[in-house]
């Protein structure tokens, strides 16, 4: 187990630090993570997705899940997939279609309430210092 986590690292440090770089060049500039918002001004299928697995695992379930309902599906995933790549020390090829379901039904969660609650409370807020905005309003200068 403590083998298979040490060549993880090794082999995606290097994603880590442009992960790292990213976020602290993100938060600087544009005071949010989430290219998607960043660019276009509406969240994403993942906003709010941190807060809401923090809020879950320590026991806010209503605030966790009124920020995103995938929340407890994605946990559920990482869970899975730790317990099969570190535990039992294999990727079964199910956890592909696991990912897939999982992504599709968050997919669908994010449709649903973009339609039904957009604008709303955070995170289905619309950002408007994107990039778009931005540059349409120096064009239009």
């Amino acid at each position: 187990m403590k083998e298979r986590i040490k060549a993880d690292i090794r082999n995606f440090y290097p994603a880590v630090i442009v992960f790292v770089i990213y976020n602290l060049v993100a938060r600087s500039i544009f005071h949010a993570y989430c290219p998607f918002l960043i660019t276009t001004g509406f969240p994403c299928p993942g906003c709010g997705m941190t807060r809401a697995a923090f809020y879950l695992l320590t026991g806010r379930f209503n605030r966790g899940m009124s920020l995103n309902p995938a929340a407890p599906l994605w946990i559920a995933f990482i869970i899975c997939f730790f317990v099969e790549r570190y535990v039992r020390g294999r990727t079964p090829k199910y956890m592909k279609i696991l990912l897939a379901v999982v992504v599709l039904i968050t997919v669908g969660i994010y449709l649903y309430r973009m339609v039904h609650f957009f604008p709303g409370s955070p995170p289905l807020v619309f950002y408007r210092n994107n990039l778009i905005s931005r540059t349409l309003r120096i064009i239009r200068r």
